[in-house]
């Protein structure tokens, strides 16, 4: 795929050749090559779903959607909306808590939502996580600078039942450390004594 490099917030489309069948939709055609519409701050609301543009969702689950940087806006579904497609074709839309906010000062009103959503975008991404819904959206102007607060719950589509996959190759660690049971016992013994 070639793309030129999206900034968040940005009016500007990007071109690109996109792939047909890898679930990107809200893609209009001009001239041989596709149109990525770009979501702004703006787009954001109560009740928006983000999800990560390298997930890849079976054919049967549609949804038209914006580019934020690399997350896709889903343009005109709701939380319910996204869940019962989701279900229907057998995946999982998981709700994590607790919630995340995070909130952000700047001069412009917008840049002060994107800095606010930007942080609670990395939040998910470092809970390895890869869809979010926004809970809350907040702005005031104090002073002459735009305060933005976004409130929202960290989400996880995957096709499994389970949240996390135990890995086959994990071994816990001291669980079998004598020495530490020894001691241990060793401590309880002398506290019991005194009694």
């Amino acid at each position: 795929m070639r793309e030129k490099a999206a900034i968040l917030d940005l009016a500007e489309p990007v071109w690109g050749n996109e792939t047909p069948g890898n679930g990107t939709v809200g893609v209009e055609t001009q001239g041989g090559a596709d149109l990525v519409v770009i979501g702004t701050a703006e787009d954001i609301a109560a009740g928006s779903v983000l999800i990560k543009s390298s997930l890849r969702l079976p054919e049967s689950v549609r949804f038209a959607s914006k580019q934020y940087g690399c997350w896709k806006l889903l343009a005109g579904v709701g939380r319910f909306a996204a869940e019962r497609k989701l279900s229907e074709a057998g995946w999982n839309f998981f709700f994590v808590v607790p919630e995340a906010r995070r909130s952000a000062l700047s001069s412009n009103r917008s840049k002060a939502l994107r800095r606010a959503l930007k942080k609670i975008l990395s939040t998910t991404e470092a809970q390895n996580l890869n869809a979010l819904e926004i809970v809350g959206v907040t702005t005031r102007r104090f002073l002459g600078l735009h305060y933005a607060k976004v409130v929202a719950y960290p989400r996880h589509i995957k096709r499994s039942s389970f949240l996390r996959d135990l890995d086959p190759y994990h071994v816990s660690r001291n669980v079998w450390d004598f020495k530490r049971v020894l001691k241990r016992r060793a401590q309880i013994g002398r506290s019991g004594k005194g009694i």
